[in-house]
């Protein structure tokens, strides 16, 4: 595989070498843990993505590296459903986890951050405020008592020094 820039879109290649696979079809026994099918995402009107389609492998661990603007972090961002929070965006194609569309109706969206573990080169927040932020864990893990999260927001902000 490998990366080309052109201004602000990137396009990943897969390797010629082996035919394009078909979305994956759910089998345990299936060697993709991810499949990204012909994506492409938009700002508004400028396209960061073009036609990827990419396996990632079950059990391995896989890093997008490249030159900063080059849309790793749009595709991670993707791949969780962040990319969604961001007004006037726009994606075509499908992301298979486990052989099933994680932008099907059905698909819970907490449920699949839950899954769906990301590391990013520097902070990446909701497009929320600091509050909201900070008391978005607690909250997808059961905290609903207002005074309750205002306590641990506040703790955890004081432990951050902020």
């Amino acid at each position: 595989m490998t990366f080309e820039k052109n201004l602000t879109e990137v396009a990943l290649l897969q390797d010629t070498s082996r035919p394009s696979l078909p979305p994956a079809t759910g089998h345990p026994a299936s060697p993709s843990a991810l499949r990204i099918f012909n994506l492409s995402f938009f700002y508004s009107t400028i396209q960061a993505l073009r036609n990827i389609t990419l396996d990632i492998p079950r059990h391995e661990v896989t890093a997008f590296i490249g030159p900063s603007g080059c849309g790793k972090s749009t595709l991670l961002r993707c791949i969780n459903r962040l990319s969604e929070l961001t007004e006037g965006a726009r994606l075509e194609g499908d992301i298979y986890l486990n052989g099933d569309s994680i932008y099907d109706r059905g698909v819970d969206v907490t449920e699949l951050r839950r899954r769906v573990g990301m590391v990013f080169q520097k902070s990446n927040p909701f497009p929320k405020t600091i509050y909201e932020n900070v008391a978005y864990g607690p909250r997808v893990n059961g905290v609903g008592d207002q005074a309750e999260l205002n306590t641990i927001v506040e703790q955890s902000l004081r432990e951050a020094a902020l």
